[in-house]
């Protein structure tokens, strides 16, 4: 399939569902993130008239609630199947222990019966998994790489533990998808503010983002890379010049 390029939405643009996917069409992108309050036949209708696809829908918690946590499972996997998403994001909210992973490989399979897969996200300043080995551990409890796959976010893999050992080693086919963008300095010690408010285009920040790009195709992944510059002040651009913006900076590592 080669490299495709996506975008993965803020929930903080003013713009509407039909704006949004104009604006990521227009710019170049060929697929798009869509939100669980999105994702439903009507979203389906407006990404085929505009020849566009899903390939996640945002976004699973795992957390300690597992009544919760399971409904929530089904939601997004009637979702995802109205969408034709082939992977939910998803995060622990909790810490990874066997009762939380027991948790995780029933969500994945609630997944597998709508026809998507569990995508890993793993994040240092979450309560659970961190790290790419954590994700992998995560991934081949509920079956490997046919039922779950690692989704690596530039942002988190560059501020937690991973190393580029880690993505020079991790089996190809686990890999799900990349979330793709960069990061100035920290200001200070607020984790979420940080990753939430901060991020930068790609190639606006410092993280080393050539060598993440270039370990991954020089080891042969193909798959999606999805852009996500979550920034307060980016989110408040129309819609447009966001997605341009976006694309531009993408396209210089992956194209």
């Amino acid at each position: 399939m080669g490299i495709e390029l996506g975008l993965t939405p803020d929930g903080r643009w003013n713009a509407t569902f039909d704006e949004y996917l104009d604006a990521a069409r227009a710019a170049g992108f060929t697929t798009v993130g869509v939100g669980a309050n999105r994702a439903d036949d009507r979203a389906a209708e407006a990404l085929a008239a505009r020849g566009l696809h899903c390939h996640e829908v945002l976004a699973l918690s795992v957390h300690r609630d597992e009544a919760a946590t399971e409904a929530q499972a089904h939601e997004l996997a009637a979702a995802a199947a109205r969408v034709g998403a082939p992977w939910v994001l998803a995060i622990f909210n909790t810490k990874l222990r066997a009762e939380s992973l027991a948790l995780a490989v029933r969500c994945a399979a609630i997944l597998n019966e709508a026809g998507a897969r569990f995508a890993m996200e793993f994040g240092p300043g979450g309560a659970g998994v961190g790290s790419i080995p954590q994700a992998i551990e995560v991934v081949d409890a509920m079956g490997g790489p046919t039922k779950a796959g690692v989704m690596i976010d530039t942002w988190h893999f560059s501020h937690g533990p991973s190393t580029f050992d880690d993505l020079a080693t991790i089996p190809l086919d686990h890999v799900a998808y990349v979330q793709f963008d960069d990061a100035p300095p920290w200001e200070g010690d607020d984790f979420q503010a940080e990753t939430m408010n901060r991020r930068a285009w790609p190639g606006d920040g410092v993280l080393e983002l050539d060598r993440f790009a270039d370990t991954l195709r020089g080891r042969g992944w193909e798959g999606v890379v999805s852009a996500e510059v979550l920034n307060a002040e980016h989110a408040q651009l129309p819609i447009d010049e966001y997605c341009r913006q976006a694309f531009t900076t993408l396209a210089r590592y992956w194209t």
